[in-house]
């Protein structure tokens, strides 16, 4: 089937999107493995400006939380707001041009960092296109709303209002972003709210909206309440934003601050709660019994499900003053944006047949990838939790002791606590490198060489899946 280089409907322009999101996806994965590899083995890799940890970091964050972010919240607002609306996207000639920009202008983050290294932020972004980004998301913000207005369903599907809540809190962080301020506090607060409405809020709402797709069109079931999937929207969305300055804990950021956070956090089982009885109880339902279909959405739900387990858990009056400023956050930020990367992945499995026409079969590859990637998140969650509790301890002992280990005897002591795991996490990630070529490899041979199947038609609108 023809790629069109300029789409003329939203079926097009997913073509493409699923064409290219396999290889932004080994990209980021290359460029994560590349960053472990300098963490571990600085010592004896070359360095320069670029080939270096701090570098490959800020690239790596680029690359994941906004290139990688940016390209499958554009591929899944344009295949499903039509599902929503009961009709095809109008204007759809500025809608593509706008999403399309809005994905280009993230690459180009990523290249300018290459040439200006000075100009690319610890979190990503540069302030030189920062305004031009902050006017395309609102552009493609209010495309949507305008569709919204044209709609032809009584209401709108739930996966569309996590959608709209993603683009919405993407602007907002966008927002918020700043370069760094002369005081430090600031740059705390600006740091944490960045990364709750960014990275938790964005890349869960995209999560939410692909998950609550998939259950019901995907494993063919009937969802058991909107009313508890309205309920882990709302919760999620005045919960999240709040939830990361508990990191800071012990730092310039006021107290007051700190302890909401603390509190929010905690408060996160309440949605956490309604969207697993949801969901246990939906997929109970099912009638699609493909077991790698399967496997791979409860993996991405579980991921999920860790990740708020561990923000629950950091938010225990006695874990806190430990897990802040360390690894542990990192356990966050790449639990969230796993869980979305893994939900993608049946996700685009579900569109290439739709969308190409073309049977993608599930073999021994398939399976042996669901797992492996799978397994790999899981573990390299863990190990991230495990590298700042250890490091967490060694600090505060440190400094109950008089003995700073930031450097000297104390640094060796630390880094010999930690140095096995951020090891172990070197090999996690090439073997995540190897699990994304594999998901390279299977949707382009399907794509390529995949049996002709019955494909969607532009208008053709599934139904009610989650009403």
């Amino acid at each position: 089937m023809k790629i069109k280089l300029i789409p003329s409907n939203e079926q097009d322009l997913s073509r493409v999107f699923i064409f290219l999101l396999p290889l932004v996806v080994l990209l980021s994965a290359l460029v994560n493995f590349l960053r472990d590899a300098f963490m571990s083995f600085s010592n004896i890799l070359p360095g320069n400006q670029i080939l270096n940890y701090g570098f490959l970091d800020k690239v790596s964050n680029q690359v994941s939380f906004n290139f990688l972010f940016s390209f499958i919240l554009v591929l899944t607002v344009v295949y499903l707001l039509s599902k929503s609306l009961g009709r095809s996207i109008i204007i759809f000639p500025i809608f593509f041009l706008t999403g399309l920009g809005l994905i280009g202008i993230e690459f180009v983050d990523v290249v300018i960092g290459f040439i200006m290294p000075e100009q690319l932020q610890p979190l990503g972004n540069t302030s030189i296109l920062l305004l031009l980004k902050i006017f395309l998301v609102a552009a493609f913000l209010g495309l949507i709303f305008l569709n919204l207005l044209a709609k032809k369903e009584p209401s709108i599907f739930l996966s569309s209002q996590f959608l709209i809540g993603a683009v919405m809190f993407y602007l907002i962080s966008l927002l918020i972003f700043r370069n760094d301020y002369a005081v430090m506090s600031d740059n705390f607060f600006i740091n944490s709210m960045y990364l709750s409405t960014h990275i938790y809020v964005g890349c869960s709402f995209v999560f939410l909206a692909i998950l609550y797709f998939l259950i019901t069109k995907g494993l063919q079931a009937t969802l058991f309440s909107k009313t508890l999937g309205t309920i882990s929207f709302w919760g999620y969305l005045f919960l999240l934003p709040w939830t990361g300055f508990k990191y800071f804990y012990g730092t310039t950021l006021p107290d007051w601050i700190e302890n909401v956070s603390i509190y929010l956090s905690i408060s996160l089982l309440i949605p956490l709660l309604a969207l697993i009885v949801n969901y246990s109880k939906t997929v109970a339902t099912k009638e699609n019994n493909e077991p790698i279909f399967s496997v791979l959405i409860s993996f991405a739900f579980v991921v999920f499900g860790i990740t708020n387990v561990l923000q629950i858990v950091s938010s225990v009056s006695n874990v806190t003053p430990i897990v802040s400023l360390t690894n542990f956050e990192y356990s966050i930020r790449y639990g969230y944006m796993y869980s979305l990367i893994l939900i993608m992945i049946p996700f685009v499995y579900y569109l290439v047949p739709k969308i190409y026409g073309r049977e993608l079969v599930y073999g021994k590859l398939e399976a042996f990838n669901a797992y492996l990637l799978g397994v790999c998140v899981v573990i390299s969650l863990s190990l991230n939790a495990l590298i700042g509790i250890n490091s967490g301890f060694a600090w505060n002992a440190g400094a109950n002791a008089g003995n700073p280990t930031i450097y000297g005897e104390g640094f060796l002591i630390t880094w010999s606590l930690i140095s096995a795991p951020y090891t172990f996490n070197l090999f996690l990630s090439l073997l995540f490198l190897l699990g994304a070529f594999l998901f390279t490899l299977t949707v382009l041979k399907a794509i390529i060489g995949g049996a002709v199947t019955e494909s969607e038609t532009v208008f053709e609108i599934p139904g009610d899946y989650d009403e």
